[in-house]
């Protein structure tokens, strides 16, 4: 991280900010060696310093075909966006302040039912920023890919000046 004063360091913070973000951004690298990038909604769970997101997806399609065959992943969310205005006289005083977090992983296709339901319902909640847990049809279940990101490799950063 080039600017250093902005990065969030204390663990607890950077969970904070995850908590406020309902987007997450992934990008992947199909077999050309082209990059291929998505916005999505997520989920998560917090074990001591590591990061489990939960991200769903239809069985089939790009983002499921590239990531069975290169399960890694790169991802970004950011909240608290606003602009700060400049003035005509110094348009170099425009600026952003922000929270963000970006970190790396592999993902993991989950296939079991309690695993895809539990990730189902972490999406939800933090969706509706509520504890409200839900039963899921097996038909559902067995349509819905459900993958998993565990990271250790996260960072947090801001710019509130």
């Amino acid at each position: 991280m080039r600017r250093k004063e902005r990065e969030i360091k204390n663990i607890n913070d950077i969970f904070a900010v995850i908590e406020s973000c309902d987007v997450i951004h992934i990008s992947m690298v199909d077999e050309s060696g082209m990059p291929y990038g998505a916005a999505l909604n997520f989920g998560f769970d917090r074990r001591g310093t590591e990061l489990v997101l939960y991200l769903h997806s239809a069985e089939e399609g790009r983002k499921t075909d590239i990531l069975k065959k290169n399960p890694n992943i790169w991802f970004q969310m950011d909240c608290k966006n606003e602009l700060v205005c400049g003035t005509p006289d110094n348009p170099c005083s425009y600026s952003f302040r922000y929270k963000s977090v970006a970190g790396s992983g592999r993902v993991v296709f989950l296939t079991e039912t309690a695993q895809k339901e539990h990730a189902l319902n972490r999406i939800i909640q933090c969706l509706t920023k509520s504890g409200n847990s839900f039963d899921f049809p097996p038909q559902a279940l067995e349509k819905t890919c459900i993958w998993q990101i565990v990271s250790k490799d996260f960072t947090g950063k801001e710019h509130f000046s």
